[in-house]
């Protein structure tokens, strides 16, 4: 059997494959049938209650935070630049630890359900409307890029237009998501968990046996450079310091503070059953992690001296895992549909988890503020009618992402606005009690500008250069293959060019989400000292070990008021 037989989708690949969506639309259709007769809330249809159990909400953060950047690009990271990807185990541990012990003992006293309402409490309702807007916006662009990695994907390996998969994607999602709510999209995520990690694990095997054992593919990795452990170029995007200084705040907002996650967080009835998730997120986040950029290492040694993308192969280095699938790891009929399936499930959970929170964002944040009345059924309806916009907007921004870079680097971008503008809001609430509205307002628009600014600047920007690619093992290799400049040696020299006048420009993208947030709390926390600082009445809306410290100074206080009492 040939390549192309190999890669050729039959029906039996594109029966697997339609089975995972029936599934997950069955869900959908199953909870919207049970709720059918029944007064659905607000909570009912955004956090299920509040009284889910933990392993299907864990599964559903876990699978939420995988998304098909993660599946696909994070492989395709790995083969070009490297192994330095493991970093970010250490990045959902600390994100794992704050939530625990900073922010989750805030949100489960004041039982929100959207998220910016705390920003409300905290400051005012123009730092909320704000906030909202902000997550909103950038939410677009995620969610069009989390879309485009699997029908890109399905696209290699088909031959099917983009735009149709896309278009079939989010419609499907779309309705399985308004119409299930919330417990739909927790328990598809579960199945499309098992999936993600069934397809993942069977490929690593197939390429470890492709390229002559474990022991092969350490060597070829160690030849070709792509063993990357600590790299201390600081202005490189595998660099140590990025990873822990500024990856760890994009993981704290994405994994943690996002609407997404913490509706997942809010659904479970205790605050222990918050943290047992938030720890088996790390967990399994940090395992599929390590696995990604394990099978980037073996997709390497099965073409170390043959590149697919330096011999015109693949257009573009995200096609390479799809490339390596269709070529290389088919095992049989049928699972070719079954490991695309496996990353379109990615894709799914992600955008439905983000379906569910930005339609929960923009009922909760303004449209229930002009119709506070509105019942029950109606709010329900509503959400539903959110999400269906939502999945049509989604559609059109497709058209976008292809014109925009490597997906990795999109999605990191995208977050790092996120984090930038939203984190310094969560940072000078919960940690910094003289933090007032407008402090927060002139930070979050301080870290906004910051990041855009650098986003901008690095617009044409020169990519960082991959790691050296060969072709002298290729059967033609006397065809004229026309090499990039890819040396790791070259990109260290150029960074050092001292004739660059804006050299925060030259900074890699992984920092921008770093600077944004430092400026925004620096200029947020002197604004507010400026303007006459604050005093927070309710001790709930702090961190609980600034709690003490404040009940601490109070106490002290009225003790010695009340000793200065004169007796009547």
């Amino acid at each position: 059997m040939g390549v192309e037989d190999k890669g050729h989708f039959t029906l039996i690949d594109y029966s697997f494959f339609v089975i995972v969506f029936v599934v997950s639309a069955a869900i959908g259709l199953y909870y919207a049938i049970k709720t059918r007769r029944k007064d659905v809330s607000v909570d009912d249809y955004l956090l299920g209650g509040r009284k889910m159990k933990l392993l299907p909400v864990a599964c559903s953060l876990t699978a939420t935070s995988l998304s098909g950047t993660t599946l696909v690009g994070t492989p395709a990271e790995t083969y070009a630049h490297g192994t330095h990807t493991w970093m970010f185990c250490f990045n959902i541990t600390v994100t794992a630890i704050l939530m625990s012990y900073v922010f989750l003992p805030i949100f489960i006293e004041l039982k929100l359900t959207c998220i910016f309402k705390y920003f409300e409490l905290r400051f005012s309702r123009k730092v909320r409307f704000m906030a909202s807007g902000i997550y909103i916006l950038t939410g677009f662009v995620f969610l069009s890029s989390t879309v485009y990695v699997p029908a890109l994907t399905f696209q290699r390996v088909t031959g099917v237009n983009i735009y149709i998969t896309v278009t079939v994607l989010s419609l499907l999602c779309t309705s399985y998501t308004a119409f299930g709510g919330f417990k739909a999209v927790v328990w598809t995520d579960v199945i499309q968990l098992l999936l993600m990690i069934g397809s993942y694990v069977t490929v690593i095997i197939i390429g470890i046996q492709a390229a002559g054992g474990v022991e092969n593919v350490f060597e070829s990795a160690e030849r070709g450079g792509r063993i990357v452990i600590a790299n201390t170029n600081p202005n490189s995007r595998s660099s140590i310091l990025a990873y822990i200084f500024s990856s760890t705040l994009t993981f704290l907002y994405q994994f943690g503070l996002s609407q997404a996650t913490f509706q997942r967080y809010l659904s479970l009835p205790t605050l222990k059953a918050m943290k047992l998730s938030s720890w088996i997120l790390a967990f399994v986040f940090g395992m599929f992690t390590i696995l990604a950029s394990i099978l980037g290492t073996i997709i390497y040694a099965n073409y170390e001296t043959c590149d697919p993308y330096t011999t015109g192969r693949i257009q573009k280095l995200d096609h390479i895992l799809p490339h390596f699938i269709q070529e290389k790891a088919y095992l049989f009929h049928g699972f070719n549909g079954i490991f695309i399936a496996g990353i379109f499930s990615g894709s799914l959970s992600t955008t439905s988890s983000y379906l569910n929170a930005m339609s929960g964002v923009i009922y909760e944040d303004f449209i229930s503020q002009k119709l506070p009345s509105l019942s029950a059924n109606t709010a329900n309806r509503t959400m539903k009618f959110i999400v269906c916009i939502l999945g049509v907007i989604q559609i059109v921004m497709i058209f976008l992402i292809e014109k925009m870079g490597m997906i990795h680097q999109i999605t990191v971008q995208c977050m790092a606005l996120n984090t930038g503008a939203l984190l310094t809001l969560f940072l000078l609430g919960a940690l910094i009690p003289k933090a007032n509205s407008k402090g927060a307002l002139v930070g979050s628009l301080t870290a906004l500008v910051t990041t855009m600014i650098l986003i901008i600047g690095s617009i044409n920007k020169k990519p960082e250069p991959t790691l050296l690619f060969r072709t002298d093992g290729c059967i033609n290799n006397s065809s004229n293959f026309s090499l990039a400049p890819n040396s790791t040696l070259q990109f260290v020299e150029n960074a050092g060019d001292s004739e660059e006048l804006f050299w925060i420009f030259r900074l890699s993208y992984v920092y921008f989400g770093l600077v944004g947030t430092v400026m925004g709390v620096i200029v947020g926390y002197l604004t507010s000292l400026v303007s006459g600082g604050s005093r927070v009445r309710d001790q709930k809306l702090l961190a609980t070990f600034v709690r003490r410290k404040l009940y601490s100074e109070d106490t002290k206080l009225t003790n010695i008021n009340q000793d200065n009492v004169p007796a009547n």
